[in-house]
């Protein structure tokens, strides 16, 4: 009996193998806001010790990103190859293959996000053998509805829990679904430290980072930089995509495209040039990384009302919402904007300190673990954070989480 009890001690004490989550992503850009997310949610979830495996059917990840992932310690499957763009049939085989491939693995939980068959797929491949959680990120308006085949539908009932990414969203989704057990929780951003406020000044740079798409307002943006009632303010843009080149910033000569950045470095020398951000969004949102960003830094902000993004007004003086069809509105929003940063009433700290309350990452990291394994998290036998940075991630303090991409 008294072997039998220091042999069931010894196996008690043994190291115990992290939990296995499989991260699904349908397609993966260089970077914009969902790739954003999905970076920080494998990064923060293995330091919190689990084994992330990302998944994804299409995929152009920037390397800097990819460089991070790696060195969290993230397995990568991911599909490169061109065809992946121009084949859906190609990219739904890829998927299949794969699948094929995990079969002897298990999981603990299978995250999913994108729209589509793929999706679909992979929610069904898993479905009854381990807990699967999809992540729907966009507005569930009647265009986005008409868009979901019957898969991608039978897919978000089916899963074990459902998830958007605003409050907005919610009934949306619950209404087109009937389906009444539907989450929100918050997408991952890259925290800031707040960016050095300029002097009073003659004039104060508004701008934009993000996909260089026509649905983010950049012609808007061209509009109002050829109006002389906004002649004190300079308009910046960082980003890349295919419809726009270097030329068509030419005849916008108070437009200036800064190029691109895929780092936290980036990031933060963006904010700290810019007053104000505007996202002069034509598409229904979900709940846009980038104003996130833009809040953890204390920068204001003047967008449009589309999904959820009124949900992030806490101050009405940094947060104005516009509409794109009252042009004169929105000329007075900007001028309103640069007479109070100029007048130095702004609350930076107030700005920052409501991103820190609603959508810091160790806030959402607890919500995530909860909704994919359970509130018990295990023993992190391995982190690529230092121990100074899991500390202040387990009290909530505002830093940036990572170093510089």
């Amino acid at each position: 009996m008294l072997l039998l009890n220091r042999v069931r001690q010894k196996w008690n004490r043994r190291p115990r193998p992290s939990p296995s989550l499989l991260v699904y992503s349908a397609q993966m850009e260089a970077m914009g806001g969902i790739e954003a997310h999905v970076v920080e949610f494998c990064l923060h979830l293995a330091a919190h010790g689990y084994c992330i495996t990302l998944f994804c059917s299409r995929y152009a990840l920037h390397p800097e990103a990819e460089a991070r992932l790696r060195t969290g310690g993230i397995e990568l499957r991911v599909n490169r190859a061109d065809l992946a763009v121009r084949s859906a049939a190609y990219k739904f085989l890829w998927t299949l293959m794969q699948l094929l491939s995990l079969l002897r693995r298990r999981f603990a939980a299978v995250y999913t996000n994108g729209q589509g068959r793929n999706p679909a797929l992979v929610q069904a491949w898993f479905r009854g053998r381990t807990r699967c959680v999809h992540h729907h990120h966009t507005a569930c308006d009647d265009g986005d509805i008409a868009t979901w085949p019957a898969s991608y539908r039978a897919a978000m009932r089916g899963a074990d829990a459902l998830v958007v990414c605003a409050d907005y969203i919610r009934p949306r989704i619950q209404r087109a679904l009937r389906r009444a057990d539907v989450e929100a929780i918050y997408c991952f951003s890259r925290p800031v430290t707040a960016a050095a406020r300029r002097a009073t000044s003659d004039w104060l740079t508004f701008g934009y980072y993000g996909r260089l798409i026509r649905e983010k307002g950049i012609e808007y943006i061209f509009r109002l930089s050829h109006d002389p009632r906004l002649a004190a303010i300079r308009w910046c843009v960082w980003g890349a995509g295919s419809t726009y080149s270097a030329g068509d910033f030419a005849p916008h000569p108070n437009v200036h495209h800064a190029g691109s950045f895929f780092n936290e470095a980036g990031l933060r020398r963006a904010l700290e040039s810019l007053d104000c951000f505007c996202l002069f969004s034509t598409h229904p949102e979900g709940l846009p990384v980038s104003l996130l960003e833009v809040m953890s830094a204390g920068l204001p902000w003047i967008a449009t009302a589309q999904g959820g993004i009124p949900e992030l007004v806490r101050e009405p003086n940094s947060c104005v919402l516009v509409d794109l069809h009252d042009y004169e509105g929105v000329v007075a929003a900007c001028v309103a904007m640069k007479e109070r940063i100029n007048a130095g009433v702004l609350d930076p700290a107030r700005q920052s300190g409501f991103y820190d309350e609603r959508f810091a990452p160790p806030r959402l990291l607890r919500r995530w673990v909860d909704l994919l394994i359970g509130p018990s998290p295990p023993t992190c036998q391995k982190s690529h954070l230092s121990t100074s940075t899991r500390a202040r991630m387990s009290v909530g303090m505002k830093r940036p989480i990572f170093s510089a991409r």
